[in-house]
């Protein structure tokens, strides 16, 4: 039996938070703004070079997955609401398969946030 997997163009976007906190916060705004369909969230450890210094931080990675038409206001509304002086924006090209595909591209471009309950 063959299934057939229709490919929805989507774009992931990575940005970190400094903790939960804050990476809940921003989930959920960025959620209530309908410009993305779906977070992840990731403890994880960060290493790099910040003003001459390297630095090691415990830290939250996002992963927002959206549409093509929605990238342009997501990448606006981070630059503008996150924390950090300099926030990771990292898009990378993908595609969704079947049904998920269909539900995201539904839930980012229908002009309102992809839930009508309240999140805890």
């Amino acid at each position: 039996m063959t299934t057939s997997h229709n490919l929805q163009d989507m774009r992931l976007v990575l940005t970190t938070c400094p903790d939960q906190a804050s990476a809940h916060q921003m989930a959920r705004y960025l959620l209530e703004q309908g410009l993305v369909a779906c977070i992840s969230l990731v403890p994880t450890c960060s290493y790099y070079c910040w003003q001459g210094e390297l630095r090691q931080e415990q830290e939250v990675q996002m992963v927002l997955k959206t549409s093509p038409e929605q990238l342009h206001g997501l990448l606006q509304s981070l630059t503008h609401n996150h924390s950090y002086e300099v926030p990771e924006l990292v898009v990378l090209e993908a595609s969704a398969a079947g049904s998920y595909g269909a539900w995201l591209l539904n839930a980012v471009n229908s002009g309102h946030g992809p839930f009508n309950q309240e999140m805890d």
